[in-house]
């Protein structure tokens, strides 16, 4: 794995469907906010998508959702909550084409409490929302912030679950039209999101075998998110480690310290990460502000852009 702070994305901004995944609490959602601004100032058209979440995405760019959208979050950029319910419709409306039926069929009460019971049905659905608009073309680029490791995973994988235990008809014929979107290289990217902490990279390593090596999707980077800098200039430091042989009288020299163990602890798991993995790698700091999520955002934005 390539560790570098400018890596050439190009692939990910040149393909149809970005996905992001990663351990819980790395900033997945951010990134993926992040990466949709970038995007969108590079001349695209983008929808910004996420799933099973409380409409967490437009609070970043300081508005309020009342509905799960689409809904405009800057010129040439919208956002979309997808949803099993919503995405219901549309698979069995526009993709199937039981327009006529779907009201007499899938609104019953009946009916939908035995689809809820199907293995991977709701996965399949909302990733059939998910490829109709990509295939809709209204739009570049097509992002999603996919849910964490675990299950984000049992989601990319439900089209080859069904298409291997469900008998065939318009339920497996909709998964193979999903699995060829999410396989294909040319329109597809998974991207990893993690942090230089211990979970998050075992997370990580785990995740990249399962989606290269078992369900065979395209990978595209992994993002090292809130990489800590040595503040420290050179000739400072060499003043600061002879400080740290008596750090309790020199609170300086004890700060000073802690922050090389943690940095020092950081390179272990960005070793371990590069042993694992076989991605390139876009190194991305600590982003700190004292201002509302969307200067969060913009900040991240800028580190994104010079990493593209």
């Amino acid at each position: 794995m390539k560790v570098k702070g400018n890596s050439p994305l190009a692939r990910l901004l040149d393909g149809k469907l970005a996905i992001f995944t990663g351990k819980g609490g790395v900033g997945k959602t951010s990134l993926s906010a992040a990466f949709a601004r970038a995007a969108q100032r590079s001349g695209k058209r983008v929808l910004l998508a996420e799933v099973r979440s409380s409409r967490r995405i437009p609070p970043l760019f300081g508005i309020e959702a009342n509905s799960d959208g689409p809904l405009g979050l800057g010129e040439g950029l919208e956002w979309i909550h997808l949803t099993p319910a919503a995405a219901l419709e549309v698979y069995a409306v526009r993709l199937l084409r039981f327009r006529s039926v779907y009201r007499a069929v899938f609104e019953q009460r009946a009916v939908r409490r035995f689809l809820r019971a199907i293995p991977s049905l709701a996965e399949i659905l909302v990733l059939g929302h998910l490829a109709f608009l990509v295939e809709e073309k209204k739009h570049d680029l097509v992002i999603l912030d996919a849910p964490s490791s675990g299950p984000g995973a049992l989601m990319l994988a439900a089209p080859r679950e069904v298409m291997r235990g469900a008998h065939r008809g318009p339920l497996t014929d909709g998964a193979e039209w999903i699995q060829k979107l999410l396989a294909d290289e040319r329109q597809t990217t998974i991207n990893l999101v993690v942090t230089p902490e211990e979970l998050p990279v075992s997370e990580a390593v785990d995740l990249h075998h399962r989606l290269k090596d078992e369900l065979n999707l395209p990978l595209g980077a992994v993002f090292l998110n809130r990489i800590l800098r040595d503040p420290f200039p050179a000739r400072l430091s060499k003043a600061l480690q002879a400080a740290e042989r008596n750090p309790l009288g020199n609170p300086l020299a004890s700060s000073a310290a802690l922050l090389r163990a943690r940095l020092r602890l950081q390179e272990t798991y960005i070793d371990r990460l590069r042993a694992g993995v076989d991605l390139e790698a876009v190194l991305l700091p600590e982003v700190l502000s004292e201002g509302d999520n969307l200067d969060i955002v913009n900040r991240l934005t800028g580190a994104l852009q010079e990493a593209l």
